[in-house]
């Protein structure tokens, strides 16, 4: 076998990294995985049970401090970069932490691969930069209006790794990822999916929004967003951008999908206005011409999820 490869996760500890480092470490070409992760979020449980192999190493750093990155980058082969401020609402009330972090951070991240000599660097962008688009778009759609600070700031560290690539800095791979769904150690409940999953097994109705109950949007599962990563460390072109998703949903066939669990469900609709008012999809072809399938299903990564929290009688 060849060298065997030694992998950094910015942001490790997070809804996709916690349980990325878990599949990762079934991998026989991986020597070590070092996680770094800044613990503002306090999800030490995501270094809970990690399977007792030898390849876990963890770095407490911040990306904003190129020293702590410096170190953290020693004789690292392949980056995955998952750091970042992620809760898209939020970060319209903080649009300069949001760009000195998912911008400034990334950037700083690119700067201590380049000088490491990294192999491969692999950055989760976001279809939210489509912004406010109708019908069906892929990656040479470049009508691009982004809605958020967080999907703003992806957007242009979209550009910066899309650089590094396309110049030779680095080789680099951009996923524009669709929504995560499904169970972690270190999940988040503010996404559309998780967060109605929540709501159902609290025996809380649902709101939703008039306007939106037949939109569709870009959702992707876990499992296949971890196989996604596994998938373009080897096939991905450098400089080159991919979406990323499971499939492309109505918020009706999500709580379709929630019901298949929680039969009895509640749903109240109302009037308060959403970010992006557009139905829109986009096309997850550009993955699959390279000879990736998706195999996450909505409704029993739901009902996964719906029994973790079986224990609570709301």
């Amino acid at each position: 076998m060849a060298d065997k490869k030694k992998i950094l996760v910015t942001g490790g500890l997070g809804h996709i990294g916690s349980q990325l480092i878990r599949e990762y470490s079934k991998r026989e070409d991986i020597e070590i995985i070092r996680i770094f992760d800044n613990l503002k979020t306090q999800r030490y449980c995501s270094l809970f049970n990690l399977p007792e192999n030898g390849k876990f190493e963890f770095f407490e750093g911040d990306i904003l401090n190129t020293e702590d990155l410096d170190k953290a980058m020693k004789d690292i082969d392949i980056v995955i970069h998952l750091a970042a401020i992620t809760d898209a609402p939020s970060t319209i009330e903080k649009p300069q932490l949001t760009m000195k972090v998912n911008f400034i951070g990334t950037k700083n991240v690119l700067e201590a691969a380049e000088k490491a000599n990294v192999k491969k660097f692999l950055f989760p962008s976001t279809t939210s930069v489509y912004g406010e688009t109708s019908g069906l778009v892929d990656e040479n759609f470049s009508d691009l209006k982004p809605c958020t600070p967080y999907a703003e700031a992806k957007l242009a560290s979209e550009n910066l790794v899309r650089e590094y690539g396309k110049s030779g800095k680095l080789n680099t791979t951009i996923l524009r990822m669709g929504t995560i769904y499904g169970p972690s150690m270190g999940m988040r409940f503010h996404t559309a999916v998780n967060k109605f999953t929540w709501l159902a097994a609290m025996n809380k109705p649902l709101t939703v929004w008039d306007n939106a109950f037949e939109q569709k949007r870009p959702y992707l599962g876990l499992t296949d967003a971890i196989r996604a990563y596994q998938f373009l460390e080897e096939k991905g072109e450098s400089g080159e951008l991919y979406n990323v998703l499971t499939d492309n949903y109505t918020v009706r066939e999500v709580v379709e999908a929630i019901k298949k669990s929680v039969p009895d469900i509640k749903i109240e609709i109302t009037k308060a206005p959403i970010i992006n008012q557009k139905s829109y999809e986009v096309s997850n072809e550009k993955i699959k011409a390279l000879g990736f399938t998706f195999q996450d299903d909505l409704a029993d990564n739901i009902k996964k999820k719906i029994e973790m929290l079986k224990g609570v009688k709301n």
